[in-house]
């Protein structure tokens, strides 16, 4: 996970957590908005992670590199 300034890092992973634990995407964001904070996560491009699944998302912006 990569982010600016080290910050929004938790919310995306822990929203992961809870798509990998059967959530759908919607569900694991709204949980953890709910819990932690209405902005959280707060980057759409981590919420589109989420969508398009950790596997496909890292091949398109080459993180694998």
């Amino acid at each position: 996970m990569r982010c600016h300034s080290d910050h929004n890092r938790s919310g995306p992973v822990v929203a992961q957590a809870l798509v990998e634990l059967g959530h759908g995407t919607d569900e694991a964001v709204r949980l953890v908005r709910e819990r932690r904070s209405p902005w959280a996560p707060n980057n759409p491009v981590f919420v589109d992670c989420l969508n398009t699944g950790l596997d496909v998302a890292a091949l398109l912006t080459g993180l694998n590199e």
